[in-house]
């Protein structure tokens, strides 16, 4: 049965390789974690999104640099693989239930968020259209409309940065395609306030969160 407390052992090992950007480390935490039989979803939002969140507001703050944001980043992503491959194994077998569009917008090169809510849009059997980081807007429409998307899904991690998600939403009404591909929009530098003053329909702080959202959107569809 799974559990969803995290010892305090387990989660600090996970932090602390985390913040260092100990790839292998982050990585043998994680694996240890689930086969401990730690619920994957309590993993991710009690852990790693909140450490690779912090890490970004030390390198907003400039306590950390670049090279140590990347670390950390792609450490992060290392750990959403092997979560994301244990959630597949667990619905493999789930019919595909929509089409995401998912990046990070221009300007931001972390991309962990985005993974994490990719991988877990996955696990619920949604096809995913993953466009990477540093993405202007007009990649976010165009790959929306070759895949025949239901939804776009705009990440940002720093406030310099979330204006990327404006962009998005802009260039959506611009083009008259607001109605056809609703926007959801996450990271550590949004908000609700944000999300409600650029036009965006909707957004969640967490990646679980991201997942009500576009079953929610779907069903409205």
């Amino acid at each position: 049965m799974a559990k969803h407390t995290i010892p305090k052992e387990v989660a600090e090992k996970l932090v602390v390789a985390l913040q260092k950007g100990e790839e292998a480390n982050a990585v043998a935490a994680t694996q240890a974690a689930l086969e401990a039989g730690i619920e994957p979803l309590s993993l991710i939002q009690e852990v790693i999104v909140p450490t690779l969140t912090k890490v970004g507001e030390k390198f907003e703050n400039l306590d950390i640099f670049l090279p140590e944001l990347m670390a950390a980043g792609i450490a992060g992503t290392a750990c959403s693989a092997v979560i994301e491959d244990f959630l597949m194994k667990q619905g493999a077998s789930m019919e595909v239930a929509g089409t995401v569009v998912i990046g990070t917008v221009k300007g931001d090169i972390h991309d962990i968020g985005k993974n994490i809510v990719a991988s877990l849009l996955k696990a619920h059997g949604y096809r995913v259209i993953d466009i990477g980081k540093d993405r202007p807007a007009k990649e976010f429409i165009e790959a929306a409309e070759r895949s025949k998307a239901d939804v776009i899904a705009a990440s940002a991690l720093m406030s310099i940065t979330r204006a990327g998600c404006r962009e998005v939403a802009d260039l959506l009404r611009e083009v008259g395609l607001k109605d056809k591909y609703p926007l959801i929009v996450g990271g550590g530098s949004l908000d609700q306030a944000y999300a409600d003053e650029i036009g965006a329909d909707g957004y969640s702080p967490t990646a679980a969160g991201a997942v009500d959202l576009v079953h929610s959107l779907m069903r409205d569809k």
